[in-house]
This record gives structure tokens, sequence and C-alpha cells, in this order.
């Protein structure tokens, strides 16, 4: 691919990315990331996000990985937090009440 080619194209009014697997695990976690930033954030609604998800957790158990268990996840996503989902939604949940 040329330097002046996209990677994102568009057909009609839908767009296609063309992407590996770790530009696509570093989108979601950015995705991710910003919907424990902001309480505010409608990203956990969106049906992109659910979308990436599970096109990575197929990829992760077509890898042998118990995507059920958050530290095997989270490796497969290259997350160095490690923090358990419990907590994570904990701090997610407090955040959006104090907002």
């Amino acid at each position: 691919m040329s330097p002046l080619e996209s990677r994102i194209t568009k057909q009609q009014n839908r767009f296609a990315l063309d992407c590996s697997r770790a530009e696509l695990k570093r989108i979601y976690r950015a995705l991710f990331a910003q919907l424990r930033a902001d309480p505010e954030a409608d990203i956990d609604e969106s049906d992109l996000l659910l979308d990436l998800q599970v096109v990575l957790q197929r990829e992760a158990r077509a890898e042998g990985v118990d995507v059920s268990t958050h530290s095997e996840w989270s490796r497969f996503l290259g997350d160095p937090s490690g923090a358990p989902c419990e907590q994570r939604y904990a701090e997610y949940r407090e955040k959006k009440r104090r907002s």
C-alpha cells in the first residue's frame, strides 16, 4: 500500500477498516479506556465496542485463551493493568454515581 492509499474504504455509507489483529486490540483498548475515563461516554452502549469484543474473543479462543478468565483475556489484549472486572466495574459505577 502506498502512503497515499487509505486502509479505510467506503462503499455507499459504510466504512471498512483493514487492520492487523494487534491494531484491532489497540483500538478496542482505546475505546474501553475511554469508557473507563468518561462515565458519560455512551461507548458501552454502542454495537461497535461489542462487535470488536466478539471478534477479539473469537481470536483469543482460537489460541486457547479462556476469555471468561479476566487475567487471560487481559493478557491476550496486552493490557498490563490486570485489574479484576469486578474492580473495574465498581470504579465505573462509582464514577457514574458521582456525575
